[in-house]
């Protein structure tokens, strides 16, 4: 889905982004970035959430929901049509968030796991590259309602002391080309281990800049990420009719 795509005469409605406490350098295709997305986008802090709480709890406290809360209704009441968040981990959330807010919200890109396995034949698994191998698992799947699929799963994170992980916690310099290699390694690496793999879900939202590098380094298994999550969350959201159908027939 482009914006080109439709007729503009009416601006597109938001899309509100719950950010989480973590400054980093976020370049096109990470989803806090503006100009990752083909609609507007609207983003508000959750205060009090930090990488190291959200991705090493199984469950969030009642205060650090609420706090999720307040801030999807800020945004809600900003215009907002739905709602992302910026760490795949927060899928623990989906059930109180999704339950507790006034419009639809997606929490993270393994939304997708389900669907993505149902394209692929049965004998095929999907490879999930997190940002933390050690801290994604069972709950998570248990949180989606997925957790029969689990044989199916296969997941993987680079290591504590790599690139991405040191980025992440404010060790490390953003570098395109040593996070590209070392997510690149992850992917080869468990294609090889799993070579029933059909399919790759990046969990991580800082992922989606090198998903072309990945695809293309594990022969073009179709890869998913929060992009190709929130553009088709949006597309139902929002419904427009695409300027190349032409005018409605009559």
């Amino acid at each position: 889905m482009a914006t080109a795509d439709f007729d503009r005469s009416e601006p597109l409605p938001l899309m509100g982004f719950i950010a989480v406490e973590v400054k980093i350098h976020r370049p096109a295709g990470d989803p806090f970035n503006e100009k990752t997305w083909p609609f507007p986008l609207l983003r508000e802090i959750a205060p009090g959430s930090t990488e190291s709480q959200i991705v090493t709890s199984d469950k969030y406290d009642s205060d650090f929901i609420d706090r999720f809360v307040e801030t999807g209704k800020k945004l809600a009441d900003r215009g907002c049509v739905g709602l992302l968040t910026s760490c795949g981990f927060l899928c623990n959330a989906q059930p109180e968030l999704s339950a507790r807010l006034p419009i639809p919200i997606a929490t993270s890109s393994l939304l997708q796991l389900p669907s993505v396995l149902s394209l692929l034949p049965v004998n095929k698994s999907v490879g999930v590259i997190t940002y933390n191998g050690d801290n994604l698992g069972q709950k998570h799947l248990e949180s989606l309602g997925i957790i029969h699929y689990a044989p199916r799963i296969q997941i993987r994170g680079p290591p504590a002391d790599g690139p991405l992980r040191k980025l992440m916690v404010g060790l490390g310099p953003y570098i395109h080309a040593q996070v590209e290699a070392e997510l690149v390694e992850v992917a080869v690496g468990l294609l090889k281990d799993y070579p029933d793999i059909g399919a790759f879900v990046l969990e991580c939202t800082q992922m989606p800049p090198f998903a072309e590098a990945i695809q293309k380094a594990v022969g073009n298994i179709p890869v998913y990420d929060v992009y190709t999550m929130a553009t088709w969350f949006y597309s139902g959201l929002v419904r427009r009719r695409p300027k190349r159908w032409g005018n409605i027939d009559t």
